[in-house]
């Protein structure tokens, strides 16, 4: 699913883990226009909360990174391995928040 759409340059606003759901949820603006269904009457953003189910790992590093408002650099799937590693922009350094989960939802806002 993740493999759909291109996140580089999209920017991410929050990360929340909900443990006891097993659930991330990511608020991101996803860069439209670098989609392949991209139509040019769309806007070049989109808001909206990619959500990843049946969680079994998640980290970020290093553990002071702050999320607010970070630009996506790369993305790396593991689709065997279900991981997903995503690394972000920092302030004054990068970051790298891994995924481990089963499903992977995009809802717009």
């Amino acid at each position: 699913m993740l493999a759909t759409y291109d996140l580089h340059d999209s920017i991410v606003e929050s990360v929340e883990y909900l443990l006891d759901e097993k659930k991330v949820l990511i608020k991101l603006e996803l860069c439209q226009w670098k989609q392949a269904n991209y139509d040019e009457s769309e806007p070049e953003m989109q808001e909206g909360v990619l959500t990843f189910t049946n969680v079994n790992s998640f980290q970020i590093e290093p553990s002071s990174f702050l999320i607010n408002s970070n630009e996506i650099l790369n993305v790396n799937v593991d689709n065997e391995a279900r991981n997903i590693e995503i690394i972000l922009t920092g302030t004054d350094d990068i970051g790298k928040v891994s995924i481990i989960a089963q499903d992977i939802f995009w809802e717009g806002c």
